[in-house]
């Protein structure tokens, strides 16, 4: 979304309250139908999710209501800010054959060969639900002139007690004045 600058109130009409609509509705905050018209249900929405981020809820959207709007929806979405990489050419460039999620992680935190310049690994597992699993693999510190970490998150789900790779996407992380400090789907130069 990341619409910051547009201040919208009741009476306010166009794309930009139908975005806030649209943005207010995937996080469970009710603005009525989507209208692109600021109404009474779509203020009281504003007003719901400003007290829930401990705003002052006036039911003005402004920069602070944007801002806080913006990392609600990036946390409901945990792909955002990941670039898509094709599942197939992961599994092969990671030499993976044992799909359960556990063995995927130690294949994983074993494949990546010791380098110079790389200070720590991490990787965690997480079970959201009984048929899914996911899996992020961090590694900071390359002995790449631009590149100072990469982040892969991957997400499995089991058919029929047979586990599958179904999504993988890829963060990075710059060294200093060779591109963005935050992990995210760019590239660094």
């Amino acid at each position: 979304m990341n619409t910051t600058s547009v201040l919208l109130k009741k009476g306010s009409k166009g794309t930009e309250v139908t975005k806030l609509q649209e943005a207010l509705k995937k996080l469970n905050f009710d603005p009525g139908i989507i209208d692109g018209i600021f109404g009474s249900k779509t203020e009281s929405a504003v007003i719901n999710f400003q007290k829930s981020q401990q705003l002052i809820a006036d039911g003005i959207v402004g920069e602070k209501t944007w801002s806080k709007l913006n990392a609600a929806l990036q946390e409901s979405n945990p792909r955002s800010n990941f670039r898509v990489v094709n599942v197939q050419e992961f599994i092969t460039s990671n030499r993976i054959k044992d799909f359960n999620p556990k063995s995927v992680a130690v294949q994983l935190f074993s494949s990546v060969e010791e380098g110079e310049g790389r200070r720590s690994e991490e990787i965690s597992l997480t079970y959201p639900t009984g048929e899914t699993a996911v899996i992020v693999h961090t590694i900071v510190g390359l002995a790449d002139d631009s590149v100072n970490g990469i982040r892969n998150r991957l997400e499995l789900k089991c058919n029929q007690n047979k586990w599958e790779i179904i999504w993988v996407g890829m963060q990075t992380k710059c060294h200093q004045n060779r591109g963005h400090q935050n992990w995210a789907d760019g590239v660094c130069s």
